[in-house]
């Protein structure tokens, strides 16, 4: 067990990917350590709010932290925003709305964004979409440019989620218009490194579906951005992935191994905090290259 809520909260982060499930199991074991650490109130909602309501799209499992958190919120201002968010978004799955003014648009497009992540984890692709369009309806009216990035935000978190899924045609269609949102929304309103990772996200998209053609646009234009902003190396490391991928679900086994050959080369100057996440990258390459 963790001996503060801050170093719970960042092994929670680190872990969810690979046991989703676990973590949230886990959750309990932090309420201990929120007693003696109230400070740490707002960064815990926001992992909560993450795990429970966007990647389980369960609010009757957020709603007993709720009871737990609103004292803690009355003490730590920094904290009240997020835990109205959240509550936001568990009404929001249930299928409720949110009211006029409720919170600022960064937060009301992030309340929605949560909830379409759920949604579309309980398979509800009809109320994913009507959130999401709620979402860009809210940072479009706003005029404010946080509220714009947050929305591109919540494109790429469907579409990332998405990319993990169970594949049918439904889900397809609404991953690739996430990630193909996200991307022009990023170019938009953010700077490379965003417009880049949309990219990135794109390519990963396209050869999960098998659609080779477009895959290779984007990890070309990926790994371009990348030469033209002297990118440092977990973000050429990543492009490398894309245009991986995109070569073997091409058929282009030869291609595909000179990506992984870049990969290994990169992996070295790929910082510590990140090297075990990059390695999972390339053994996963590597395996479907093989088994092509």
């Amino acid at each position: 067990m963790s001996t503060t809520l801050a170093s719970f909260i960042d092994a929670a982060w680190s872990e969810h990917e690979r046991d989703l499930r676990g973590v949230a199991a886990r959750l309990p074991e932090a309420k201990p350590l929120l007693a003696q650490e109230p400070e740490q109130a707002a960064a815990f909602v926001q992992l909560a709010e993450h795990l429970l309501l966007g990647h389980l799209g369960d609010a009757d499992a957020m709603e007993p932290w709720f009871a737990v958190l609103a004292p803690l919120a009355a003490q730590q201002p920094d904290a009240a925003p997020f835990v109205a968010r959240a509550r936001l978004a568990a009404r929001l799955l249930r299928g409720g709305v949110a009211q006029p003014d409720e919170l600022p648009a960064p937060m009301l497009v992030r309340a929605h964004g949560t909830a379409v992540n759920g949604a579309a984890a309980r398979s509800e692709l009809a109320r994913a979409r009507e959130l999401l369009q709620l979402a860009a309806t809210t940072a479009r009216q706003s005029g404010d440019t946080a509220a714009v990035k947050g929305l591109a935000a919540c494109y790429n978190n469907l579409a990332t989620q998405l990319l993990d899924a169970p594949r049918d045609a439904a889900r397809d269609a609404l991953m690739m218009e996430a990630a193909a949102l996200s991307r022009s929304t990023w170019a938009e309103v953010g700077t490379w490194l965003q417009t880049e990772r949309g990219d990135f996200v794109l390519a990963l998209c396209a050869a999960k579906i098998g659609d080779g053609a477009q895959a290779l646009q984007h990890a070309r234009s990926c790994l371009a951005i990348c030469e033209a902003n002297a990118a440092d190396a977990f973000e050429r490391f990543f492009a490398h992935q894309a245009m991986g991928e995109a070569l073997q679900v091409s058929g282009d086994a030869a291609g595909a191994a000179a990506e992984l050959a870049a990969m290994r080369t990169l992996l070295p100057q790929v910082s510590e905090d990140h090297r075990s996440y990059a390695q999972s990258a390339l053994d996963k390459l590597h395996a479907a290259v093989n088994a092509g």
